[in-house]
């Protein structure tokens, strides 16, 4: 749908009038549809040919149009009608054919209940086909043709004079919805807004300047600058000039980190006072609840009975924000009145709001596109993509895009399979998918086990296709591993230079994404802008390959903060060598040094940055040992984000050292040790596991020597990891922070030349008395 609000002139299609509702849709499971479309459009070429034979003057996939006047509201609708049938010289019939699961013949109240929208559509094809003079000669009339998709079943039914009225009842109900994007486009016309901050800091005008010239000159821009730089404030104010001139209607601002999205809706209502309404979308599990009226079951179910509890509870999706925005609390408190899923609240709230502030995933992810893809009226071209902490998004992509077929849970999808009457053969096909994978060796796949498995998967879509089963009844995390065979087919006929084959243990094949550059350029082309930030982009020209942006269509912004560069105290500790077959022999050694950080320290707790949990948790045991009077901890696995904001509160009043991990949302999304940490230790250059997939990736730069090739794989990714948790200690110019790289490898070139210029020094502890005169001089 294109929407120009303020001429009051709207362009959609017949199906997006006729799906629209005042109500939420229920969300469906990812990989169903490109099934569902494959077989429908089997039975459309099917019911083409038998109308062919009683109609040979049919005519097929016909394009209709009209321009409709509703209200001061000007709609332009097209679409495609599927046949057109003369019935006789003068009258004609217009028939779309819809594929169902439900059994035929049904009843024909029921069907209308079922299946509003297909009644609304061909109600809707009938009322712009009225309005062209080439069928104005015409009697017209419509009807659908209902094709069970197991049997192939057929089910006329003729429009009635009840079912007509349905393009007007269509009509007003959208009106209320363009109306209330007519006002919010007044509202950006007219807003007011404070800029991002009182008192700009050094750096931060020019960047303002530089980020408004480089829009100017691409539609993606790669913009750069340190933590604490003020990044979020200059991207919200860049992009409320943009809104309010009338270039974007919406801005959807994506981070991977919780925590980034909180800044960001503290710094949007800073500046907005409230003027325009926001909607930070969380996942599916932190809406659950479990009341009377309704308990969340984590996935489809919760949705059975959206569109009935809506009505019910009489809801309307412009009153459920309370000022600004829906809060998480509100829309459980909500959910447990109203029988309605919070999840479904918040998301039925998208469509009225400005901003989108939300997870990586809601772009870049197939299984999470169609939450901010579906909601009613979205129009890419019109919005401006904002992503916070960018460097993550080629690994993030290339996760999401990655398959891990499990035997172990294929084992219940056989038998939720079993029990849905699946056939033999369907059953024997999957337990020969699962045996293959068992009895495969660890590592790499050979050529032909990928050859046999995809075989297999071909011949399971297949007869899936041809299966007669009532797919409702399926439990949803089946459907899923259902869905997933065709995913998994591309990655199997994907160039190995795209993905990695393996099997990384017994019963489980992988389909690891190595290259996700093209899925990348492929989900920003949509939207009308693009600003890609981080205070880690560099090196550019490898971030933009890895993003696969061409040169001429990105530009380029930069932040300095000058003040960064004396903010460091830094030394490199070459007593120890942390790579993985030496540490063990420097573990008391490693604990000793976190003693003597935090005995300089007093009363102010340092922060100790390792590469994984097992290397934090095995030192944390010396060091308590070594050092009983310290209090160590460990940042906590899988918490949410008020656990992690609660974690470093907590541990900043009663703790000597945080033991965070690089990488993690502590080491990366928290800012909060700004100001509070004024020591830090770095364990070791915390290169990525060396497996099969970063051997893959090794190989895909065979066009390289070994030395930038291994720069590319492992250097590279974990300075980025290092540069963020660094960046989080020194936020504005009053911010000092000594930092000790604790391994011998940091003052060799192929490490030290790719430390950022505030990170470099020729400060190098060889003993004891050497960290002893770097601590009393800082």
């Amino acid at each position: 749908m294109q929407l120009n609000a303020l001429e009051r002139q709207v362009q959609l299609n017949v199906r997006e009038l006729a799906n629209f509702r005042n109500a939420p849709e229920g969300e469906s499971i990812p990989g169903g549809g490109q099934w569902r479309a494959s077989v429908g459009q089997q039975w459309h070429k099917t019911a083409q040919e038998q109308s062919l034979l009683e109609y040979p003057d049919a005519q097929f996939e016909l394009s209709l149009q009209a321009s409709i006047r509703e209200h001061d509201w000007q709609f332009e609708i097209n679409g495609r009608i599927d046949q057109l049938l003369p019935l006789a010289e003068h009258e004609l019939r217009l028939r779309e054919v819809k594929t169902v699961q439900t059994s035929l013949p049904h009843n024909s109240a029921d069907l209308r209940l079922r299946y509003p929208d297909y009644f609304a559509q061909i109600a809707i094809y009938l009322a712009i086909a009225r309005q062209q003079a080439n069928y104005r000669q015409y009697s017209l009339s419509a009807e659908l043709q209902f094709i069970n998709i197991t049997d192939g079943t057929v089910q006329i039914e003729v429009l009635n004079a009840e079912d007509e009225a349905l393009f007007q009842q269509q009509l007003d109900r959208i009106l209320p919805f363009l109306n209330d994007r007519r006002d919010a486009r007044l509202r950006l016309q007219n807003i007011c807004f404070s800029p991002a901050f009182e008192t700009l800091r050094e750096g931060q005008a020019e960047l303002l300047e530089t980020l408004h010239d480089a829009s100017l000159k691409a539609s993606t821009v790669l913009l750069e600058a340190p933590t604490g730089f003020g990044k979020t404030g200059i991207a919200l104010q860049h992009a409320l000039e943009q809104m309010k001139s009338g270039l974007f209607d919406r801005c959807i601002y994506l981070s991977s980190k919780s925590t980034g999205q909180l800044q960001t809706i503290q710094q949007l209502r800073t500046m907005l006072n409230d003027q325009l309404r926001y909607i930070q979308m969380r996942n599916r599990e932190e809406h659950q609840i479990d009341s009377a009226k309704h308990q969340c079951t984590g996935d489809t179910h919760c949705d059975d009975k959206l569109t009935e509890n809506w009505f019910n509870a009489d809801l309307h999706a412009p009153d459920l924000f309370d000022g600004p925005t829906l809060e998480l609390a509100r829309a459980k408190e909500l959910g447990a009145e109203t029988g309605v899923c919070p999840y479904s609240l918040t998301r039925a709230c998208l469509p009225f709001s400005e901003f989108w502030i939300g997870d990586l995933n809601y772009v870049f992810s197939p299984s999470s596109q169609s939450v901010f893809s579906a909601p009613y009226g979205f129009d890419p071209a019109k919005t401006l993509l904002i992503i916070d902490e960018a460097h993550n998004l080629p690994e993030r992509c290339a996760k999401n895009l990655s398959i891990d077929f499990r035997t172990s849970e294929w084992i219940f999808a056989i038998e939720e399979l079993r029990a849905n009457h699946a056939s033999r053969r369907l059953i024997n096909i999957s337990n020969e998918m699962v045996s293959c994978i068992d009895h495969a060796d660890t590592g790499p796949c050979s050529p032909n086990l990928i050859y046999e498995l995809t075989d297999l998967c071909e011949e399971f879509q297949r007869t899936l296709q041809r299966e007669q089963l009532h797919y409702d009844q399926i439990a949803p995390f089946a459907l899923e591993l259902i869905w997933q065979i065709p995913a998994l087919i591309r990655c199997l006929n994907a160039p190995s230079e795209d993905y990695l084959h393996w099997v990384p243990k017994g019963g489980v094949l992988s389909a690891t994404c190595l290259d996700a550059s093209n899925w990348i350029r492929d989900c920003l082309h949509p939207f009308g802008a693009s600003i890609l930030m981080s205070a880690t982009l560099s090196p550019i020209d490898r971030y933009r390959s890895d993003c696969a942006l061409a040169v001429d269509k990105t530009s380029i912004s930069i932040g300095h903060a000058c003040w960064r560069e004396s903010a460091y105290s830094v030394a490199i500790d070459c007593r120890v060598d942390t790579r993985l077959k030496q540490r063990e022999r420097y573990y008391p050694d490693t604990a000793q040094t976190i003693a003597s950080l935090c005995r300089r320290s007093p009363g102010t707790p340092i922060a100790v940055f390792f590469p994984s949990y097992q290397y934090a948790e095995t030192i944390q045991a010396y060091a308590e040992v070594l050092a009983p009077e310290l209090r160590f901890q460990i940042q906590p696995r899988g918490v949410n984000l008020h656990e992690q904001e609660a974690f470093i509160q907590q541990s900043l009043l009663s703790a000597d050292a945080l033991f965070l991990i690089l990488g993690s949302s502590y080491a990366e999304g928290v800012d909060a040790l700004g100001g509070q940490i004024e020591t830090a230790m770095v364990v070791g250059p915390a290169l990525p596991e060396v497996n099969a997939v970063q051997e893959a990736k090794m190989d895909a730069y065979s066009h390289l020597d070994r030395a930038s090739a291994f720069r590319n794989v492992y250097i590279l990714p974990a300075m980025r990891r290092i540069h963020q948790a660094l960046g989080r200690l020194v936020r504005s110019p009053e911010h000092k922070a000594r930092v000790l790289l604790h391994c011998k490898r940091y003052a060799t070139p192929p490490y030290f030349d790719e430390l950022a210029p505030e990170y470099q020094t020729d400060t190098h502890v060889q003993n004891d008395e050497d960290l002893f005169e770097w601590l009393q001089s800082v």
